[in-house]
């Protein structure tokens, strides 16, 4: 379904009945990624995905890229749809939108849950060469060679040779993107994905999931988000970056055990 929100036609989907929880994908993806979430979630909530603005079917940006606009495209498309409140799951960039969501609209959210997203430190130096290839590799326009290079880095090593058609299946719901805007959605949240943010200002519950494999958040960084949110709940998987896809039974239990406790407002 598509609707107008903040001057442009955003893409998502809305399943299920009952309390609302949000699930915004990472950067390269789009609300296809969620298709082991999807059938396990809306059975105990309304489920909302949605395409960030440049992704999928969402429209791309007239003017420039942020975090603080990706988040206010989340609150125009809650305000569109008459939800009021809201536990937010972010993977990736996901969970940046997320966060920048809770800290300007606390009012709204429930909960957040940051699925291997990096908010406790500064990008460590393999990200920030990782980063600088991806741009390299977005200049060239090649949509296969971008997505092959994305699923691999998302994964844990080796994964494609343990589990090709898992592998092919997230590669292809990457290709669905037109990455013409990715050079600019980079420049345009750089500042937000690379600083360290004053987490202490969250004012909901806070899970925090991370891939003992991820070569994007590093295992290392849980210590920094445990000193600066009060009681997150931790729960580390044997995955790499994206833990959504490569261990689905044990995601969809971490989030759902963490729902239980979540009062909304």
């Amino acid at each position: 379904m598509k609707t107008k929100v903040n001057g442009i036609m955003m893409n998502y989907e809305l399943i299920g009945e009952g309390l609302c929880l949000v699930l915004i994908h990472g950067f390269g993806d789009n609300l296809n990624m969620w298709y082991n979430q999807i059938p396990e979630f809306s059975k105990y909530y309304k489920v909302l995905t949605y395409d960030v603005r440049g992704f999928g079917q969402t429209e791309k940006s007239s003017t420039s890229y942020s975090m603080e606009i990706f988040a206010d495209d989340l609150y125009g498309l809650l305000s569109v749809l008459g939800i009021t409140s809201a536990c937010v799951l972010g993977f990736s960039m996901g969970g940046r939108i997320g966060l920048e969501f809770a800290l300007q609209h606390p009012e709204m959210t429930a909960g957040l849950i940051l699925a291997n997203s990096g908010v406790g430190a500064a990008r460590s130096a393999h990200a920030a060469e990782r980063r600088r290839q991806m741009m390299d590799a977005f200049q060239k326009s090649d949509n296969e060679a971008i997505a092959e290079m994305m699923t691999v880095g998302a994964l844990s090593p080796a994964f494609k040779e343990k589990d090709p058609s898992t592998f092919q299946k997230y590669k292809e719901i990457k290709m669905q993107n037109d990455p013409s805007d990715y050079v600019a959605i980079m420049k345009g949240t750089a500042g937000a994905l690379s600083g360290v943010l004053d987490l202490s200002r969250l004012q909901c519950p806070v899970q925090v999931l991370v891939g003992e494999h991820d070569a994007v958040m590093s295992i290392n960084e849980i210590e920094s988000i445990k000193k600066s949110i009060k009681d997150p709940v931790v729960t580390i998987l044997p995955t790499g970056h994206a833990a959504a896809i490569e261990a689905p039974s044990q995601f969809n239990e971490a989030v759902l055990g963490f729902m239980k406790g979540i009062q909304f407002s």
